[in-house]
């Protein structure tokens, strides 16, 4: 990256001149721009996870073994709002409706947390079967 040889060559040159008897402010400088470095060269690996209950699972209402098919549904007070149908085979997901009327009760978990869950239940519903 530019930026970090850009931030070396300044540190080197406060090292040079450190040796020759500059002021304090030097010290103080090349102190900040190591630690401005440091930051920048840290990449954190540390991440959060969020746990939250599901309040509406999906159900499956059809596995197909043959044509490597799940179709998955959300549904609230016995009305549809999402459906999704996961095909393996084709590697393909169809997905019909939206959360719209029951986002107040699915928060923290939107439409597309919904998509990947059923995606991923079926990819392991149907590799068990293999």
């Amino acid at each position: 990256m530019i930026l970090d040889e850009e931030f070396l060559q300044v540190v080197r040159c406060f090292e040079k001149d450190e040796g020759k008897g500059r002021s304090s402010v030097f010290t103080k400088t090349k102190e900040f721009v190591r630690h401005i470095l440091l930051r920048l060269n840290n990449k954190s690996s540390k991440g959060y996870t969020s746990f939250a209950p599901l309040k509406i699972a999906p159900e499956y209402t059809n596995i197909d073994l043959e044509n490597k098919q799940v179709t998955g549904i959300v549904k609230h007070n016995d009305k549809i709002y999402l459906t999704v149908i996961v095909d393996i085979k084709l590697n393909k997901t169809l997905v019909k409706g939206s959360l719209r009327g029951i986002c107040h009760i699915t928060k923290p978990f939107n439409k597309g947390h919904y998509i990947a869950m059923i995606k991923s239940h079926a990819e392991m519903l149907l590799n068990k079967e293999d």
